[in-house]
This record gives C-alpha cells, sequence and structure tokens, in this order.
C-alpha cells in the first residue's frame, strides 16, 4: 500500500464557508472537478459504508456527505479526546472540498514497504517514525503527526485510511522558527528507519510551510492511500506475506526486548 501526505496552501475560515454554505454551484463544480480522481487516488472509495457507499452515486454521496459535515460541524465538540468519526461519504466530500479549494504547496509520497533495525525486519509506520519522530525532532514538536494526518479540523475528524490536519498562521511561523536537524538526529533510531528519504521529506515539509506562510494562509493536509497495482496475483500475494512476516519478526523483537 501506497500512501501520500498532500500539503494545501488553505484558509480554515474559507473551508467552513464552502461546507456551511454549501453553494450549488461549487458543489457541481467540486463533484465534476475533484471526484473521479479522488475516487483513484484512494481506497476508501472501494469500501461502501453504512449508508450505502459507492452504490448511491455522486450526487447522492454528496448530498448525504454535506448532510453529515452539517451535523458534525454543529455538534458540541467533546471536552477531551476528539470527536467521533465523520462517515465514508462524509470523508470523501470533505476530502474533495480541500483539493478544490487548497493550492496544492507540497506532497510527501511514500510506500508501506519493510524497513530493517537491528531487530529485523518490519513495516514502516510513517507517521509514527518520521512525522513524530524524525520530523518532530527537527521541528521540537513531536505532535506533528497528529497535527498533519490526523487532526480534527471544523469538528470534522476520519481516520479509516483518509485523514487530514493541519496548521494555523501561527503554528507554521513557530515550527519555521524552530526548524533545525540536531547534530546527532542521524544516528537516531527512526532517521535509520526512513534514512533514504529523510532529508527530502524535510526539505518538503519546510518548502509547504513556507509556501503557506509567504501566501498568509493556514495550511490543511490530505493524507491518504493509493492503491498499489500489481503485475500479477503473486506479486500481490508475496508482497502480503513479506508485510505479514516482518510483522511477526518484530512483534517477537519487542516481545524479547520489553517482556
Amino acid at each position: 500500500m501506497s500512501f501520500s501526505l498532500e500539503f494545501y496552501s488553505l484558509s480554515w475560515n474559507t473551508l467552513k464557508s464552502a461546507l456551511t454554505l454549501r453553494k450549488p454551484d461549487l458543489v457541481r463544480d467540486v463533484q465534476a472537478r475533484q471526484w473521479d480522481k479522488l475516487l483513484s487516488d484512494t481506497d476508501l472509495a472501494r469500501n461502501d459504508d453504512d449508508k450505502g457507499g459507492l452504490g448511491m452515486g455522486p450526487a447522492a454521496i454528496f448530498a448525504d456527505g454535506f448532510d453529515e459535515i452539517a451535523d458534525a460541524m454543529s455538534a458540541k465538540l467533546p471536552p477531551r479526546g476528539d470527536p467521533p468519526d465523520i462517515g465514508d461519504n462524509a470523508a470523501l466530500v470533505t476530502a474533495a472540498v480541500i483539493r478544490h479549494l487548497g493550492k496544492p504547496v507540497g506532497t510527501i509520497s511514500h510506500r508501506g514497504s519493510v524497513v530493517r533495525d537491528k531487530d529485523g525486519e518490519f513495516p514502516l509506520d510513517f507517521r509514527a517514525m518520521f512525522l513524530d519522530g524524525v520530523a518532530g525532532a527537527c521541528f521540537k514538536d513531536h505532535e506533528l503527526g497528529e497535527k498533519l494526518a490526523a487532526r480534527p479540523l471544523l469538528g470534522l475528524f476520519h481516520l479509516d485510511f483518509l485523514s487530514w490536519g493541519g496548521l494555523s498562521q501561527r503554528e507554521i511561523g513557530d515550527l519555521l522558527g524552530k526548524y533545525a536537524l540536531p547534530p546527532d538526529i542521524k544516528q537516531d533510531e527512526d532517521w535509520q528507519a526512513v534514512a533514504p528519504n529523510a532529508e527530502a521529506w524535510l526539505n518538503e515539509i519546510v518548502k509547504s510551510l513556507k509556501a503557506a506562510a509567504a501566501a498568509k494562509t493556514d495550511l490543511v493536509t490530505l493524507y491518504l492511500t493509493a492503491p498499489e497495482h500489481y503485475g500479477s496475483y503473486r506479486a500481490e500475494l508475496a508482497d502480503e506475506v513479506l508485510e505479514d512476516f516482518s510483522f511477526i519478526g518484530k512483534l517477537k523483537s519487542f516481545i524479547g526486548r520489553y517482556i
């Protein structure tokens, strides 16, 4: 499975207005320009949700999605923790609107491949190892992964292979002011796990933050899956077996280390 983290320069107030006002012209434009590409870019669209999923057709999905978005945005937020997950239709509509209104300023793409450390092979956890670990150390914020890939926006929250996040203008400025590579960062286990891509991914984050800062706007991110295209069933099965056995090996190493 491949994943991508997309960065958009977009005012949170603009996004809020679009989702709240639900102007017919905007809805038609979003549906016409974003829907097909979103379906091809995410596995979430392949799964029917409890309300009917793709069998409803795009117009019905948008209507249902906007209805749920309105309910979620008007609901009182819990005093602690995240709000309840919105459904798949609402998540797809939210992502489509973000893509339509936002100005793309960066993208980090990666495959959920196996990486190796001294304890064996294990699947790459991009959010924990890179966003929270490597990038968190450089920006001095170890919650960066949550902010960029799993942050509720406007009361909207979704984690099932399509999620979002973002940073306010103030947060962008604070992070850019703190950014620096710690002198020993390249010896860190998290860095070693993503070493071939670490510097390029860091540069992409910095570039995206600077672009949003220059535009004097907020940042909105999308974190979504992109399906792998295998040449044969055998290749697909081999990839799944590799990740399964790698996870088991990592689990055994963890048990041996701490228990």
